[in-house]
C-alpha cells in the first residue's frame, strides 16, 4: 500500500488531464493527452516524469529505471481493459504483484 498525495494541474477533459503524484521521497508527473480518432477510437499520449529526492530513491531510479516503466505500462494496459471493455480492475491480483 502506498499513500499519495495527488495535485491536479491541468483538467481539460476530454482532451487533457495532468497531475502530479507525491510519495515516499518521490514526485510523479503525468501528462494525459486524449485524441477522437473517429467515432470509436481514440489515440491516448502519455507522459511520466519520475523525481527522486531522497538518496535512496535516487539509487533505485538509477539502477533499476525499467521497474518504473514497467509498472507504468500495467496501469495502462489496466486503464486500456477498463475503457475497451468495462473491465473492473481495481481488485486485479496482476496489478497489485507489479505494484508490490
Amino acid at each position: 500500500r502506498v499513500e499519495m498525495i495527488e495535485t491536479v494541474i491541468k483538467r481539460d477533459f476530454p482532451n487533457e488531464f495532468t497531475g502530479t503524484y507525491e510519495f515516499d521521497g518521490s514526485s510523479n508527473t503525468l501528462e494525459n493527452h486524449f485524441s477522437e480518432l473517429g467515432s470509436d477510437r481514440t489515440m491516448w499520449k502519455f507522459t511520466s516524469e519520475f523525481k527522486f529526492c531522497t538518496f535512496m530513491m535516487k539509487t533505485i531510479g538509477f539502477f533499476f529505471p525499467g521497474m518504473f516503466r514497467k509498472q507504468s505500462m500495467v496501469f495502462l494496459q489496466k486503464f486500456k481493459e477498463f475503457a475497451e471493455e468495462g473491465k473492473d480492475v481495481r481488485e486485479d491480483p496482476d496489478a497489485e504483484a507489479c505494484a508490490n
